[in-house]
C-alpha cells in the first residue's frame, strides 16, 4: 500500500481524535475553573470627628440633669437601645429577631443608673413636637413599659431647673432617692471584690449570651412538660 493511501485512510480518524482531545480539554477547564484573583483594593478608609458628642439641646440639659440626679444616680448620654433592652427568653426565633431589629438602630438620650451597682433605674428622653408624632419615639417607649423601665420626658423647648427635674425623677424613681439617704456609698472601692471577668462586653458576646440562656430556658421548659399517661 503506497503512503498516500495510507495518509487518505487515517487522516479523518487523526482529525477526530484531535477534536476530541480539544472538547476534553474545553469541559475539564470549565469544571476546574481557575482561582479568581482579587485585585488589591486602592480604597483609603478616611473618616473625620464629629463637630459635638451631643446636640445643642442634649448638652444644655445634661448639667440640669446631672444636678438633678445628684450623687445616688449616675447618668450617661447617647446610649444604644440593645445595652438597655434585650428580647424575652421565652419568645420564638422569629419574634426574637423581630423584636431585637425593632431596637437595634436606635438610641437612648439618657439612661440613668444607681451608683451603687449600676442598676437601669429609669429613661430620659428630650422630646420635640417633631419626635413625639413619630413612630420611634413610641415604639422605644412602647418596648420600655413592657420591660419595666420608667421613662421621663422632657420638652426640648423647654428651659428645666435642677429642682423641677429632680422632682419629676422622685416622682418615677424614688427608691433610689431612698435608697441613696438610708445608705452611704463607700468611698475607697474594695478590689477583691470586683470579678475577674468584668471586661467590657461587647454587643455580639452580649447577644450569644443572652441566646444561650434563652436556649436553655426553652429546654428546661420542654422538659417540664409532663408526657401523657397510657392508657
Amino acid at each position: 500500500m503506497e503512503l498516500p493511501a495510507i495518509l487518505t485512510i487515517w487522516m479523518p480518524w487523526v482529525i477526530l481524535l484531535l477534536v476530541l482531545l480539544a472538547l476534553l480539554r474545553l469541559f475539564l477547564s470549565k469544571a476546574t475553573p481557575e482561582p479568581e484573583i482579587t485585585e488589591i483594593s486602592t480604597v483609603k478608609y478616611r473618616y473625620r470627628k464629629r463637630r459635638k458628642f451631643c446636640s445643642e439641646s442634649e448638652t444644655a440639659f445634661l448639667p440640669v440633669l446631672e444636678r438633678a440626679a445628684g450623687g445616688s444616680i449616675r447618668v450617661f448620654s447617647k446610649v444604644h437601645a440593645a445595652y438597655v433592652l434585650i428580647p424575652r427568653m421565652e419568645l420564638s426565633i422569629e419574634n426574637w429577631n423581630l423584636s431585637f431589629d425593632k431596637i437595634a438602630a436606635k438610641q437612648f438620650d439618657y439612661v440613668l443608673c444607681s451608683v451603687s451597682d449600676m442598676s437601669i433605674l429609669c429613661i430620659v428622653m428630650l422630646s420635640t413636637q417633631k419626635n413625639i408624632k413619630s413612630n420611634i419615639d413610641k415604639s422605644l417607649i412602647k418596648a420600655c413599659r413592657s420591660a419595666g423601665i420608667p421613662v421621663i420626658n422632657f420638652a426640648a423647648e423647654k428651659e428645666y431647673s435642677a429642682a423641677e427635674c429632680r422632682y419629676l425623677l422622685k416622682k418615677n424613681i424614688p427608691e433610689a432617692f431612698a435608697q441613696y439617704s438610708k445608705k452611704k456609698l463607700p468611698v475607697k472601692i474594695d478590689t477583691s471584690q470586683i470579678k475577674e471577668n468584668l471586661a467590657e462586653e461587647s454587643l455580639q458576646e452580649m447577644l450569644l449570651r443572652e441566646g444561650q440562656r434563652r436556649a436553655q430556658y426553652l429546654k428546661l421548659k420542654r422538659n417540664k412538660v409532663k408526657k401523657p399517661e397510657r392508657s
